[in-house]
């Protein structure tokens, strides 16, 4: 197959017209180290260096390079690759620590543990614009490392507690969903309020800024992501699409077991100092409750099979079916205490007065 591209070499002369044709690129991958343990101390150095062949597509166009990783298990149609574009027209590729093991992360690979990545260069073939020609893209030849990640945790410094790293809240990382951070933090102050997520309790690792549209940068020049005033918010982070939300939340109970039933919430009060919603209320054993954010059953909990607190609804996990409704054992006057001042590790107590 043969494509024709327009080569504009002067704003004042008709452009040229040259042939592209279908690419080939030789077997020639390679890492100038087989096996890499990830580690903070080496965020910022170069953990592997790649080197590859040029693809040949005709007359020299503009090549976009990709790094595509993946688990061997996929690389039949490398469905589920992690994508990294190293530039145009380059041959070599330095992965520094910290932008490896961001990418790896959010693979849901064991933290701590050797894993098998397989490692191809993608070239594709652009127009004299940019854009990418009718031309079918070349791969090379396929290798695999031995590489150990790190888990991360995200801190929240901010405004609110004097940008200080070390003593900020902390969003774990969700349990069996590989790239995603949620938990919930008490942002004091009136006003907009400025933070960032860093990937490390200091400021010598990623830090995440304001990319836009709801969006991070990892520049650590960026603005901070911020939100309209003080409050006690779920804070989320996705790393795979480098996305981020924050929802200010006030809680409740509701249900045919408390005194609103399911018509009026019985709203908690936030205790800074123990940092926990709590509230006395009579509760009824011939009803059932649930805990919910802002009125609304956007953001609510059930109990899931252990009695464990489980998100029913939440934009960031979607809905949770077959949980149960939390109940109480005997009519009479309860203090409940809700807990989600750790992140993914939510609590509640009913202790009868």
């Amino acid at each position: 197959i043969f494509t024709t591209i327009a080569f504009l070499a002067s704003c004042k002369k008709e452009g040229a017209q040259f042939i592209l044709k279908d690419g080939t690129i030789a077997p020639g991958l390679q890492a100038s180290s087989q096996t890499i343990i990830l580690k903070q101390d080496n965020d910022n150095d170069t953990v592997v260096n790649f080197t590859w062949p040029a693809a040949d597509f005709g007359e020299k166009p503009a090549l976009t390079y990709t790094l595509q990783l993946d688990v061997p298990s996929d690389t039949a149609n490398w469905a589920n690759a992690k994508s990294f574009v190293a530039g145009n027209n380059v041959l070599t590729y330095n992965f520094i620590g910290k932008d490896l093991n961001n990418l790896l992360n959010s693979m849901g690979l064991t933290p701590g543990a050797e894993n098998t990545i397989a490692i191809r260069i993608r070239s594709d073939a652009n127009q004299y614009n940019g854009v990418a020609s009718s031309l079918a893209p070349v791969y090379t030849n396929t290798i695999l490392l031995q590489i150990t990640t790190y888990g991360i945790n995200l801190y929240v410094p901010g405004d609110y507690q004097g940008w200080d790293p070390a003593s900020a809240p902390i969003l774990s990382a969700v349990n069996g969903r590989a790239g995603l951070y949620e938990g919930y933090v008490n942002i004091t102050g009136s006003g907009i309020q400025y933070f960032k997520y860093t990937n490390a309790p200091d400021w010598n690792h990623t830090n995440y800024g304001d990319g836009g549209n709801g969006t991070f940068s990892t520049d650590g020049a960026a603005a901070g992501l911020s939100v309209p005033d003080g409050g006690y918010y779920e804070l989320t982070a996705n790393l795979n699409n480098n996305t981020w939300t924050a929802t200010k939340t006030t809680w409740g109970i509701l249900g045919d077991a408390t005194p609103g039933g399911w018509d009026t919430d019985t709203q908690l009060t936030y205790d800074p100092s123990k940092q926990v919603w709590t509230v006395t209320a009579n509760l009824k054993t011939a009803g059932s409750f649930k805990f919910r954010a802002n009125n609304a059953w956007v953001i609510d909990f059930g109990i899931d099979s252990d009695g464990k607190l489980t998100y029913a609804d939440n934009p960031f996990f979607g809905y949770t079916d077959g949980l149960n409704n939390l109940s109480v054992p005997e009519d009479g006057n309860y203090t409940i205490t809700l807990d989600l001042h750790i992140s993914g590790k939510y609590t509640y107590s009913l202790v009868k007065n």
